[in-house]
């Protein structure tokens, strides 16, 4: 479209070509007066020494300025994203004293597993990027596409924190395939971590590494688990002197059962998180090589079990043991020989959500969140064992659950209290009968002639010798002579 000059008469509209024009230079003029003198420049080549204004190259082609050829190469990409591993060319160039070195935090790359491996002095994260894990003696090839995600490591990434890269480094996340491993064992490596330019290799780094086995860890870890269970189950019979055989051998319950012979849900809950614990930081150590840290979280979690554990032992020993005078009353009568009241009941998944005999909401609670914080341990503490967290609220959940469960124990009478009360009452009935049978003074007779002087009082303690005798029976298992029920009125 041209626009002529033409001097119009008066009165006469403009024609059709003229307005098209005149629209064009309103809505473009802005946009062409802000472009930079610089710019507008570049889009015209200059004219060529010895070459005149409007006459056509001497070649009959158009001449390029070597700076504008310098400019259009900038622009092009300079990496592919095509895939170019073939041949010696990777394993050669990997070899120069310019290629980056690659770091990582493991001793082992873990097959099946998604590793971060650092490129120390690139800052290239926008670029396409191809890793290469082959055997020891094979030559590279570009059968299939190895991308990996780039992106520009920050001052939290591990590999930073543990001074292995500086932050504005590359670092490049590689699926690592489970097939990798060949073999059943752990293998050395060939890893390969490149850029790729017209279908060859650039900025080639390599670094040998070994791969553990994804199926032999685990199995491994489980063997560790299994034996280190089989010793916790010897020990208990060891300490315990009881001779199992079977479930009872391993069960955990009977295992973590508090000194009344009951199921104690603070030590499950000790004993089932440490040996989850356990076990991840096993499969941790097969897999990677590095004994992994543990997030404050878990330490929250197992300080709230073991606390719990440790304050209902104390409350334990303190309840499930007697009375020094009521305990030695029943050495001298020949009632008991024991220093503890043990129950006889079997240890059962029940204790661990019941308080005396009856459902307990609160331990019922803490129990279901144990198991809930368990499984999520399981399976997302493999992989952010150092960084797993768990929500303040559950944790806040558990720890109240344990102080309701610790003031429980403090305030429900058990076995012990109920035998401890009755021996007391018991003396005290004895030593009425022995007030009212021998007055101050008086010279010790038989038994037969103190009753006589106090039928009253020796009915009251009649009453409670055989009430304290059932219960006796009851817990102990063991049913006192009947020589030792009689009162002593001896001094």
């Amino acid at each position: 479209m041209q626009c002529k000059s033409t001097v119009l008469p008066s009165g006469l509209r403009l024609g059709r070509p003229v307005r098209w024009c005149t629209l064009v230079i309103v809505l473009c003029g802005p946009l062409i007066a802000s472009i930079p003198a610089g710019a507008q420049s570049s889009t015209t080549p200059p004219v060529v020494s010895g070459q005149t204004k409007g006459s056509p190259p001497a070649s009959g082609g158009t001449t390029a300025d070597p700076a504008i050829a310098k400019l259009k190469d900038a622009a092009t990409p300079r990496k592919s994203a095509a895939d170019c591993a073939g041949g010696e060319d990777l394993r050669q160039r990997s070899a120069s004293a310019s290629s980056p070195s690659i770091v990582y935090n493991t001793n082992f790359v873990p097959a099946w597993s998604t590793v971060d491996f650092g490129i120390q002095g690139t800052n290239d994260s926008d670029g396409y990027y191809f890793a290469l894990l082959t055997d020891q003696n094979k030559i590279p090839n570009d059968d299939s596409l190895r991308r990996v995600r780039a992106r520009k490591a920050s001052p939290n990434d591990d590999l930073v924190v543990k001074r292995l890269l500086s932050a504005g480094d590359t670092i490049v996340s590689l699926d690592v395939p489970i097939d990798v491993a060949s073999g059943w064992w752990w293998s050395k490596r060939n890893l390969y971590i490149y850029q790729c330019v017209s279908k060859r290799p650039v900025n080639v780094s390599y670094t040998p590494v070994y791969i553990s086995p994804f199926e032999l860890s685990w199995a491994l870890a489980v063997i560790v688990l299994i034996a280190l269970y089989w010793l916790v189950s010897r020990a208990f019979m060891y300490v315990t002197e009881k001779k199992l055989n079977g479930w009872h051998a391993v069960n955990p319950i009977r295992i973590t059962a508090s000194s009344d012979n009951r199921g104690s849900l603070s030590a499950f809950q000790v004993f089932f998180f440490t040996l989850i614990v356990f076990s991840m930081l096993v499969v941790v150590l097969l897999r990677t090589g590095v004994l992994s840290d543990l997030s404050t979280t878990i330490l929250e979690l197992l300080g709230i079990a073991g606390i719990g554990a440790a304050a209902a032992k104390g409350t334990d020993n303190s309840k499930n043991n007697l009375d020094p005078a009521n305990l030695t009353w029943l050495y001298n009568k020949g009632w008991y020989d024991s220093p503890t009241v043990v129950a006889q009941t079997e240890p059962s998944f029940y204790d661990l959500i019941s308080n005396d005999g009856s459902f307990d909401v609160y331990r019922f609670q803490s129990f279901v969140f144990t198991v809930a914080v368990g499984i999520a341990l399981l399976i997302g503490g493999i992989a952010q064992l150092a960084s797993f967290t768990i929500p303040q609220n559950i944790l806040g959940i558990l720890g109240l659950s344990q102080i309701v469960y610790i003031a429980g124990k403090v305030v429900t009478a058990n076995d012990a209290t109920r035998l401890n009360a009755a021996v007391t009452e018991l003396r005290d009935a004895e030593a009425e009968f022995r007030k009212a049978a021998l007055p101050p003074g008086a010279a010790l007779g038989d038994l037969q002639a103190a009753i006589k002087l106090a039928p009253t009082a020796y009915a009251d303690y009649q009453e409670k010798v055989t009430g304290a005798a059932k219960l006796f029976k009851q817990i102990i298992g063991r049913t006192p002579d009947q020589k030792n029920l009689a009162p002593s009125i001896g001094a």
